[in-house]
């Protein structure tokens, strides 16, 4: 090969280097050109799909941990509802067991452990307090017993058959109570313990958290089975080691006969029982809430059937229809209800026109 003919081929090997350079060069400047009009869209949408696949794995992860804490509170919840009723089956299956009145008010009280601190029990006898038997509390003499008037909040308990929040003060427990108690200015609760239209006692609960739903519960089932074995009519007492004793009990006349004791009842029935009066109270409740004005007005006229003709009848049908049609030993506890809430334990205040109990 001459000269001329490599120094052609050199020339040649030049241009081809360089048309190669240009050429990468436009083609980096065309990636670079796609790359910076590309980049931020597919820099956020890989972005995007970065932090929903983070979240996603993320709220799984949560949501199996939110699932699991559930899962374990349900698991606790259920244990805690299945303990619950099983002390509360427990105690009423003691209560309705009961042979006297003092393993009746001793089992009641023993029934509020768990549901309040402390707890004593008062039977109300010939217009006074006395006090039968106490959980947590030092003995005391109170042998005398304490008339209802120097007790104000435990006479409002009794009038209203309500559950009570007063204080522990002289002027509303009256001096001799609220030395006992030792908890000046500080809040207990009084539950009057209801028998037909009676109140032969009242539940005294405090210190630490108050269980109100569960001692209302209790006290409910300590009144049911009470009324057929204890009497209506005053009892006479003999104090023993300075509490009080039954020595005479006298049985009350029922209005129904053919139920001559609770325990002849069968385990169905006392349930449907103990529902009735459960709806008689929440029925007489809703009238006295929702129609107050009818209420007052029926009451200043004598007549309050004529105010609360619809509301009563309502009543009375789903009364008939859900436990006298039921039971052949039911009593007409929505009657009771009207009677002791309503007209205030005076039947005539009704009204002529009411049409009476309905069994």
């Amino acid at each position: 090969m001459n000269e001329a003919t490599s120094e052609l081929l050199a020339d040649a090997n030049d241009i081809v280097r360089e048309q190669l350079a240009l050429a990468w060069r436009e083609h980096i400047e065309r990636v670079r050109d796609v790359l910076e009009a590309q980049w931020p869209e597919r820099m956020e949408r890989a972005l995007e799909e970065t932090i929903a696949g983070l979240a996603a794995r993320l709220g799984e992860e949560h949501q199996d941990a939110l699932e699991a804490r559930l899962q374990q509170a349900t698991r606790s919840a259920e244990a805690s509802r299945r303990e619950l009723i099983q002390k509360l089956n427990q105690i009423t299956r003691r209560l309705r067991g009961f042979e006297d009145e003092r393993q009746w008010s001793n089992t009641l009280v023993d029934g509020t452990r768990g549901f309040c601190g402390r707890a004593a029990l008062f039977l109300i006898r010939d217009g006074k307090l006395h006090l039968e038997t106490t959980r947590n509390f030092d003995d005391a003499d109170l042998r005398e017993g304490i008339p209802l008037d120097q007790a104000p909040a435990l006479g409002t308990a009794l009038e209203t058959r309500d559950t009570l929040v007063a204080m522990c003060t002289s002027s509303e427990l009256s001096e001799p109570l609220a030395a006992y108690m030792g908890r000046e200015n500080s809040k207990c609760y009084l539950f009057p313990v209801l028998a037909r239209q009676d109140v032969p006692a009242v539940l005294y609960a405090d210190s630490g958290e108050v269980d109100v739903d569960a001692l209302e519960f209790l006290v409910a089932i300590a009144g049911a089975v009470f009324q057929p074995q204890t009497a209506l009519q005053p009892v006479r007492m003999a104090p023993v080691d300075g509490l009080v004793t039954i020595t005479t009990p006298t049985a009350a006349p029922v209005q129904k006969p053919e139920i001559l004791s609770w325990f002849s009842l069968s385990h169905e029935d006392r349930e449907l029982h103990l529902r009735a009066q459960r709806f008689a109270r929440v029925q007489v409740a809703k009238i006295r809430l929702y129609q107050s004005e009818k209420v007052k007005n029926g009451r200043a006229a004598h007549d309050l059937y004529t105010s609360l003709k619809e509301e009563m009848d309502s009543a009375r049908e789903a009364f008939r229809r859900e436990f006298l049609n039921a039971s052949d030993s039911m009593v007409d506890y929505l009657h009771l209800e009207l009677v002791r809430t309503l007209a205030n334990d005076d039947a005539e205040v009704l009204g002529k026109d009411y049409p009476g109990p309905m069994a």
